[in-house]
């Protein structure tokens, strides 16, 4: 095992198969889309001009750069978390206040957040690969990759 260490943002320990990609993701576009009312669809990326284009979120950890786009971002991931269909825990190379607060909204209304790490070194892309088993603790910032 590996231990990588981060920055804690949103705590709580969650532990899943990545789902990495090194393209930023803006989820106002991504989940959106009409086909994403469809209860088995509302996980999945639905942005295609993203190379996540149809890979589902549910119960993954999700390893990407940073969020961009719509001041919705928050809102959408808030609704992911309580839906049921979000990841189980994000690690991002760049963190923002408005990915953040879905998390902390969802925990707060729903009991639902999830916890998020920063990790802005590229070593990253290296170190996990997609599919890797990770324990991802958002309270010490620590990622625990399964060798």
């Amino acid at each position: 095992m590996t231990t990588l260490k981060g920055r804690a943002v949103y705590g709580s320990i969650a532990r899943g198969s990545t789902l990495i990609t090194r393209m930023p993701i803006n989820f106002t576009a991504a989940f959106t889309k009409p086909a994403n009312i469809l209860p088995h669809k509302r996980g999945e990326i639905n942005d295609r001009h993203h190379e996540l284009f149809k890979k589902d979120l549910k119960g993954k950890v999700l390893v990407f750069p940073a969020a961009i786009g719509s001041t919705y971002t928050g809102m959408i991931l808030m609704q992911l978390m309580r839906d049921g269909h979000a990841p189980a825990a994000m690690i991002v190379q760049k963190v923002d206040s408005l990915l953040v607060s879905g998390a902390v909204l969802a925990e707060v209304w729903f009991g639902k957040g999830i916890p998020i790490v920063e990790y802005s070194s590229d070593d990253l892309f290296e170190k996990v690969k997609t599919g890797t088993h990770v324990e991802v603790n958002g309270n010490t910032g620590e990622i625990i990759v399964a060798d």
